[in-house]
């Protein structure tokens, strides 16, 4: 299963451990995580532009992104959760987020979402009414 990660969830990716990945993976499937480039984009100026810790963390966060996920290019959009948000539901893929506001977007969308709770990697919505998403 595709999985739309936005810069919320890989800056925390980098910060902490996740446990509970292969809880999920065996009730979704392999677990393909996508950085779309606005993503990428974010995290470059994040690098640039933040505090010291906030900006290793985004250096951290798009080195992970670079090296082990697939970038994938998404419509632009007056705000990044907007392309976001277009992009899971046109390709009927998840999203992983930490963004509480973003994350009642996507489930008012019908879209899956993935969450983290005490380091743990979530299903925050486990019954989408879309049955092809799973």
């Amino acid at each position: 299963m595709d999985i739309l990660c936005d810069t919320s969830f890989l800056m925390v990716l980098v910060s902490k451990p996740i446990k509970q990945v292969d809880k999920i993976e065996s009730q979704l499937g392999r677990l393909d995580f996508l950085v779309p480039d606005i993503v990428k984009d974010e995290l470059e100026r994040l690098v640039e532009k933040a505090g010291p810790k906030r900006s290793t963390l985004a250096k951290t966060a798009l080195e992970l992104a670079q090296a082990k996920f697939k970038m994938v290019k998404v419509a632009k959009a007056q705000h990044v959760d907007d392309s976001i948000i277009d992009y899971a539901i046109k390709h009927k893929c998840a999203v992983a987020t930490i963004d509480t506001n973003l994350r009642r977007r996507l489930i008012a969308s019908d879209v899956l979402v993935l969450t983290l709770s005490k380091d743990r990697l979530i299903v925050a919505n486990p019954k989408p009414k879309q049955k092809n998403q799973i």
